[in-house]
């Protein structure tokens, strides 16, 4: 039997992204698991899977010493799908979840940052695709041949920018007229309706990197909904992600502009990518 902690429902957690995990997990082991809250849970599971360890409500879970020895005591295999970046995070808190993490004995991590994948000699990464099943529900609107940059800024954390670097990039875009982009800070006052509705209208999005060096969900929520990612990158990204053919990438602001290129639908699901990964093999 697999177990899954995965609070998804979009009225909960404000996006679909935990969602799409379950979705493509189920069509992928052709199987509905079992929901697990707390140790008692764990009966008769064999396999659990964590969908995001570092979400409050699934950290409140796993972090549990009693849960972990549980884990260890009945020999489950443990599979956990990464979303956030661990080490040198805006987050202090990461790295201390890493470390409980790291004491379940049959633990296979798959990490999102390139930088954290490099750390731990992974060589491979996960990713937010959407699942074949994920429906988006938007609003269709007439998009404006302009850039959007819609979601988190300059939220700060124990009095710091989590999201300096973009920022950053952001005050510097707003200072350079020649660009024709707008931007909107959502604080998280929208609904993922909203939300996605106004990604529908405009033709290219604007994705800069944010905490960690990983293509986030918008990046594929752009795609879905037919708007053409402008995303930036790292060098060490290019390697690792064959849907940059579908966007037009930039490192720095310098690099910016809007490119000469037409909207290319992504056929690729997560389901497709734990094809490539073979994901049964790795637990």
């Amino acid at each position: 039997m697999i177990g899954i902690i995965s609070e998804d429902a979009v009225s909960f957690v404000g996006h679909s992204l935990f969602n799409n995990f379950r979705l493509a997990l189920q069509n992928y082991f052709d199987t509905n698991f079992k929901e697990v809250y707390n140790s008692n849970d764990l009966e008769e599971v064999e396999t659990l899977i964590i969908v995001d360890e570092h979400f409050g409500p699934h950290v409140n879970i796993w972090k549990a010493t009693e849960f972990i020895n549980k884990l260890n005591d009945k020999k489950i295999k443990v599979l956990v799908f990464n979303f956030e970046k661990i080490f040198s995070s805006k987050f202090p808190w990461n790295e201390d979840h890493q470390r409980k993490l790291t004491q379940i004995q049959n633990l296979t991590q798959i990490v999102s940052d390139v930088n954290d994948a490099s750390k731990l000699s992974k060589q491979i990464i996960n990713k937010q695709l959407l699942s074949r099943d994920t429906e988006l529900e938007f609003d269709i609107t007439e998009k404006k041949n302009k850039v959007l940059f819609i979601g988190q800024s300059d939220k700060i954390y124990n009095s710091s920018y989590a999201y300096s670097r973009r920022y950053q990039l952001l005050n510097k875009l707003s200072a350079d007229k020649s660009l024709p982009i707008d931007i909107v800070v959502t604080d998280r006052k929208f609904t993922y309706k909203e939300y996605l509705t106004k990604l529908a209208s405009y033709k290219f999005i604007l994705n800069p990197l944010g905490t960690g060096d990983f293509l986030n969900l918008r990046f594929y929520e752009a795609l879905k909904v037919g708007s053409i990612p402008i995303q930036q990158i790292t060098p060490d990204m290019k390697g690792m992600y064959k849907e940059l053919d579908f966007c037009h990438t930039f490192i720095d602001a310098d690099d910016l502009y809007i490119p000469e290129i037409q909207f290319k639908q992504l056929d690729y699901y997560l389901e497709d990518y734990f094809d490539d990964i073979n994901l049964k093999s790795l637990i």
